[in-house]
């Protein structure tokens, strides 16, 4: 596990940065000043003393309820008549989360963590290199811990309010995430009942949530401050220290920092294009080219994560680089790859996302290549060599095979031609398009030398006035 603070002592004495979500749905909550509080609606069978003994911790505090509700008899309440109850005064319950994915090296409580496991009030959860977990909140809410994170979840916690449209009652939600280096991208449930925002809160920072999606990244005590970058919704940040702030709308973001007065509230970056990245790279040397800088205005790096599913909830590579990163330790497979910029102030942008395989070193290539369509069948001719230069032996002739898809990943594969004891191959009637095809060799040993992935096109009068092709094999790398 890497070098991490196990306290979280920093935090006393720190100014606090509150980033509070302004959105247009309506919510039950309200305050009365700056008290958090939820509402109630008095029913034709409440009595008041029943009402403060189910609702209070103390059913003597209800002369507060009284006062924060400004009414003339704290001794009397009538149907339909709505309160707000402080928070403050209303008992709770625990809403414990739960981890819904765990990869690599991640500790729950000092301990090795496990998916399902029930994660309480002040515990600690810390991922190691190329791991991470994701934690699945009382309300739905997900908050991934990227590789390198430690956090804690400080509280959270249920409150029961009688619901006077139906039987029964409804929970509402709240909950604080203390984050005290690394980074975590946080969805909030867009339809959960909550009591107050899910907050996640670094020593320099407190993240208010309500639907939305964004990331918060607290790179240690000598980071200038910690990052906010809001992909959907929309928040607003206060800098107490220096009576500032500004409000960050979806697509924008800003590195508060408590000795500076202005927040800076700035246009994420898109997402890069990545059109042009290699759809796989071969071990041992596993390089993945990266796009020019020049082609997004503004970034200076990039960010990459590698998962081996859509949805990222496992995240096993956690890397940046401006030109390359070196994928070689993965796994041979398919994985997913996400690339975002990253601009001048450390500030990440929009994501892009793309399938790439990881292979074995290509044990030979296509030197060179002609396609021409005979009897209405596409047909492929080449010469090849070994990775060592050498020509493949005649005696036995090897035995060539070839894998056709429509992508770059072969995933979806149109075919796989019938071995062929010399250097042609028949496609089949292939219309006009762009398609994909690697090459095999089984040698006379038994042994099969594989090639690296091709693209070739087939414009659209192929077979009508155009028949034949040369040089038609790119590789990809």
């Amino acid at each position: 596990m890497p070098n991490m603070p196990q306290t979280y002592s920093g935090l006393a004495g720190t100014a606090i940065l509150l980033i509070a979500i302004l959105s247009s749905l309506a919510s039950p909550v309200q305050a009365q000043g700056s008290e958090p509080s939820l509402p109630y609606t008095v029913k034709p069978s409440d009595k008041l003393i029943v009402l403060a003994k189910e609702l209070l911790i103390r059913p003597a505090d209800w002369a507060q309820v009284a006062r924060f509700n400004q009414m003339k008899d704290p001794d009397f309440i009538k149907p339909g008549q709505k309160l707000q109850i402080p928070l403050r005064l209303m008992k709770t319950q625990p809403a414990p989360s739960r981890l819904v994915s765990v990869s690599g090296d991640v500790q729950l409580g000092g301990a090795a963590a496990a998916v399902g496991s029930v994660v309480g009030e002040g515990v600690k959860l810390q991922t190691g290199a190329n791991s991470s977990a994701v934690l699945q909140m009382a309300d739905g809410s997900r908050v991934t811990l990227l590789p390198g994170t430690l956090a804690e979840v400080v509280s959270q916690r249920g409150y029961a309010l009688r619901d006077t449209s139906k039987s029964g009652s409804t929970t509402w939600f709240s909950g604080l995430v203390r984050l005290a280096l690394g980074s975590v991208e946080t969805l909030a449930a867009k339809a959960a009942n909550r009591a107050t925002p899910l907050q996640i809160e670094t020593p320099t920072s407190l993240v208010g949530v309500r639907g939305t999606q964004f990331r918060v990244g607290y790179a240690g005590a000598g980071a200038a401050g910690a990052s906010t970058e809001v992909l959907e919704g929309k928040v607003r940040a206060d800098n107490p220290v220096q009576a500032s702030g500004a409000d960050l709308p979806g697509g924008t973001g800003a590195v508060v920092n408590p000795k500076e007065k202005e927040v800076k509230v700035v246009k994420l970056l898109d997402a890069p294009n990545t059109s042009g990245l290699a759809a796989e790279v071969f071990k041992p040397l596993g390089t993945l080219a990266l796009p020019p800088l020049a082609s997004l205005p503004g970034a200076r790096g990039y960010r990459v994560q590698v998962s081996p599913d859509e949805k990222f909830e496992q995240i096993v590579r956690d890397l940046q680089g401006s030109q390359s990163v070196d994928l070689g330790s993965l796994a041979l497979g398919n994985w997913v790859v996400r690339l975002r910029g990253i601009d001048g102030q450390g500030l990440e942008g929009f994501d892009a996302v793309k399938r790439i395989a990881v292979s074995p070193e290509p044990t030979w290539r296509v030197l060179s290549s002609a396609i021409s369509q005979r009897a209405g069948k596409t047909v492929l001719e080449w010469d090849g060599v070994q990775a060592n230069g050498q020509a493949f032996a005649t005696q036995p002739a090897p035995q060539y095979t070839a894998m056709l898809a429509n992508d770059a990943a072969l995933k979806n594969v149109l075919a796989q031609t019938a071995a062929s004891p010399t250097a042609q191959l028949v496609l089949g009637d292939l219309k006009p398009g762009t398609y994909y095809i690697r090459l095999q060799a089984q040698t006379g040993t038994g042994n099969v030398a594989q090639s690296a992935i091709y693209r070739f096109e087939l414009p659209g009068n192929w077979g009508a006035t155009v028949f034949d092709l040369t040089s038609g094999l790119q590789p990809l790398r």
